[in-house]
């Protein structure tokens, strides 16, 4: 099992004891748990909530059965702290159905339990039924929405840019067609010029020490690059991908739960 080393030791173990307690509740297994929210995408702030998604597998016998009964379950500990948990069928039927949207947190940057072989069957399997046009569309969408708020070198919210930022990060991510990008805002960010990467750790780095919505640090490369990596994207052709057989989506299912159920 792979753990971020990001994550706090404390909350790593309070997360942990947390899944144990739903395995034995569920009877079941849990072979993914990751931080769906802004801590996933490395932009917390001190008072960002824990969101946390998790993939569990039944035993062989729960899916022979002709009610075999919730395929999700939803633990909300408290307005900072809550646990969603989604079987594994529950699951393949999403990426089935090309829900970019709401599988994106299987890449996220803070991971608290991982099965490596599953993470990286996963990870095919999204790539096959990953659709990079329609993707791009949406952080776009997101992009343009949220930079119409502000103009250049205007004084903002560190939420403020990064919404537009980061969508803008992921849909160059896109724009370079190898699948769904990653969720770690610094891993999108990486390679770019010293003076954007440089502003960018000391915004999430001041982030990370205030609570939302504190203004954000002087930014002006950062919103140079924006605005035309945003305007790039707009020019951007992708294709689109034939949807896979659903064959593929049945042999990783049974496999998965022959080997985990």
């Amino acid at each position: 099992m792979s753990v971020s080393s990001r994550i706090d030791p404390v909350i790593q173990d309070i997360v942990e004891k947390a899944l144990e307690e739903i395995e034995t509740s569920l009877g079941a297994r849990i072979l993914l748990a990751v931080d769906a929210g802004l801590r996933g995408q490395g932009m917390e702030s001190v008072d960002s909530p824990y969101r946390i998604m998790f993939v569990y597998v039944h035993r062989l016998d729960w899916y022979l059965k002709l009610s075999p009964g919730p395929a999700t379950v939803e633990l909300p500990a408290s307005d900072d702290f809550s646990l969603t948990g989604w079987d594994i069928r529950h699951l393949v039927e999403k990426l089935k159905q090309s829900s970019a949207t709401e599988t994106t947190w299987l890449n996220s940057g803070a991971v608290y339990r991982s099965d490596e072989d599953l993470t990286r069957r996963l990870a095919v399997l999204q790539r096959r039924v990953w659709q990079p046009a329609s993707a791009l569309a949406d952080e776009i969408k997101i992009a343009t929405g949220a930079q119409g708020k502000w103009s250049l070198g205007h004084d903002m919210s560190t939420e403020e840019f990064l919404t537009p930022m980061y969508a803008t990060l992921s849909g160059r991510a896109i724009a370079e067609d190898n699948g769904p990008p990653p969720q770690d805002i610094r891993v999108l960010y990486d390679g770019l010029s010293a003076e954007v990467t440089g502003e960018m750790d000391c915004m999430l780095s001041e982030k990370a020490k205030n609570v939302a919505n504190s203004e954000s640090p002087p930014s002006f490369r950062s919103q140079i690059f924006l605005n035309a990596e945003l305007e790039r994207l707009q020019t951007v052709e992708l294709p689109t991908h034939p949807a896979p057989d659903d064959s593929l989506f049945d042999r990783f299912l049974a496999d998965t739960i022959r080997r985990f159920g």
